[in-house]
């Protein structure tokens, strides 16, 4: 296939937080079903989780959020833990899914990204590739990928804390979206920019940060603020500003229409009526923001097309009212009307009922109103061509001189038509622990179609030297994977982010014998 340069989509989602009050979520589609889109060509693509590549998403999308992170105890809907998005989307035909949310795992900084992880957990990342709901999480993304959907992740949130408030450090941000981006094949981004996490000299950097990746990925972007029914307050609009001011290619704005709050409501508004209004208020907002920081004029239909809507549906807590079918049938029809360019709601884990949420009455009603927006976005692809395995796990390695190494530990291969074809996995080449040098191993897996994939690795073996140093275990001190220490008189590793855990009794202990 002809790589093709990605249009730079930058979609700003203003989304009302939780605690919104104080403020102080034509072409027939099938050919874009089958359109990858390949990263541009001056990016050396080093990742490969084993998600698949992520396609263009069309100009009017419906897709809504999911949480990633909450565990779906519904076996018939879990991938480990994971939601399952396949089955949601045979079930729905919604084939593009909002997931929440990766932040940072408050570990710092390591090997100069931001260490990351979903829900902030250090295990949910390529840090833990053994984890079984990792794993899930993974699989649900390669298995919408293979019926022709896609994601786009969502970094931030109401909880947790978001990569910019950990450093301002442009590069160190920038190697942790391109990571993450080139990793999980991504071709849209979500910034989801809350409380805290709204600080303008934070977001100025981060800015800086989007912009350098997106001319080097052509990656699309959603931000996530929050709004009221007036519109982006100033504390939003000095974030629109840092995005537009440094030169990020913005091309939608997604408001999340929410948790406004009674006093924020005119006489006989209700939280549906007022979703338009909040749509209506940005819309002049953007052609000022526009005209003003990026040089654009906008007419008010390309204004509205650069606009989205994402409510809270069903029940949100006690401080607000139920949103009902009929108050998202308003904010559909209104998307329509306007066309604008993205609809979505908070959440899919409640309207697909593995969620328990009291203002939800049965499975999907309110995806069978959302659906009807967008460019022919119910429409699947119920004859996909049969696609090559993929092959997970075998990623560059660095090893010390006569360290025991097995070629297959974490190295798996799956494909959509066989499934599970790991102990049909060959290798070519070898390793000589006794001998420095750089080895090449070839991985390759054939489906029972004759499809073959092919994979290249590079194991580098060097002479450490140095005497190892292992510290006398502390239960004030946080430890990280690969940690080790000496408790007891005896020897363990860390395997995963852990404090005040002694070894000898945590699962996150082993011991070295």
């Amino acid at each position: 296939m002809n790589k093709k340069k990605i249009q730079k989509i930058i979609a700003i989602s203003a989304i009302a937080s939780i605690a919104i009050p104080s403020l102080l979520s034509t072409t027939s589609y099938a050919t874009n079903l089958l359109s990858p889109i390949t990263l541009q060509e001056n990016v050396k693509e080093t990742n490969d989780f084993g998600v698949l590549k992520g396609i263009e998403w069309p100009k009017q999308v419906n897709s809504p959020y999911i949480d990633m992170v909450a565990w779906t105890s519904n076996p018939d809907y879990s991938n480990n833990g994971a939601a399952n998005l396949a089955k949601i989307s045979k079930e729905t035909g919604v084939n593009f899914f909002n997931l929440g949310f990766i932040q940072s795992s408050g570990q710092g900084i390591k090997d100069g990204k931001v260490a990351w992880g979903w829900g902030g957990y250090s295990v949910l990342s390529e840090w833990n590739k053994d984890d079984s709901q990792y794993n899930g999480i993974k699989k649900s993304i390669r298995e919408l990928r293979e019926m022709g959907g896609d994601v786009t992740i969502s970094f931030g949130g109401i909880a947790g804390t978001a990569f910019w408030q950990v450093t301002q450090d442009v590069d160190i941000l920038a190697n942790t979206y391109r990571d993450i981006i080139t990793g999980y094949g991504l071709t849209r981004l979500d910034l989801d920019i809350e409380g805290g996490a709204q600080n303008l000299e934070q977001n100025i950097a981060n800015a800086k940060a989007i912009k350098k990746v997106q001319a080097e990925t052509g990656v699309d972007v959603v931000l996530t603020l929050p709004v009221l029914p007036s519109g982006l307050t100033n504390v939003q609009l000095d974030v629109l500003k840092a995005y537009l001011s440094e030169g990020v290619d913005v091309e939608v704005v997604n408001l999340m229409t929410m948790c406004y709050g009674t006093g924020t409501l005119n006489p006989g508004e209700n939280y549906g009526t007022a979703s338009l209004r909040a749509v209506d208020s940005t819309k002049d907002q953007l052609k000022e923001y526009f005209k003003k920081y990026a040089n654009i004029t906008l007419s008010n239909a390309e204004a509205y097309a650069k606009l989205g809507t994402t409510p809270s549906i069903g029940y949100e807590s006690g401080s607000h009212p139920v949103f009902t079918t009929e108050l998202s049938k308003l904010v559909v029809d209104h998307a329509i009307e306007n066309k604008l360019a993205m609809t979505s709601f908070w959440s899919m884990n409640r309207d697909s009922m593995i969620q328990s949420n009291s203002g939800v009455k049965s499975q999907y009603e309110f995806t069978n109103i959302f659906k009807n927006f967008g460019t022919n976005s119910g429409e699947t692809n119920p004859n996909p061509e049969n696609s090559k395995p993929v092959i997970s796990g075998a990623n560059d390695v660095t090893i010390n001189l006569n360290e025991s190494f097995d070629i297959l530990k974490g190295i798996t291969a799956n494909d959509k038509e066989d499934g599970d074809l790991t102990s049909k996995i060959k290798v070519s080449g070898s390793v000589d622990t006794s001998k420095e040098g750089i080895y090449k191993l070839t991985y390759s897996v054939s489906d029972s179609k004759g499809l073959t994939t092919e994979v290249i690795r590079t194991v580098t073996v060097k002479n450490n030297t140095g005497s190892e140093v292992v510290d006398t275990y502390d239960n004030s001190k946080i430890y990280t994977k690969g940690d080790t220490v000496i408790y007891n008189g005896k020897k363990y590793v860390c395997k995963w982010w852990v404090v005040g855990e002694a070894p000898d009794t945590s699962d996150a202990w082993e011991e070295v014998v």
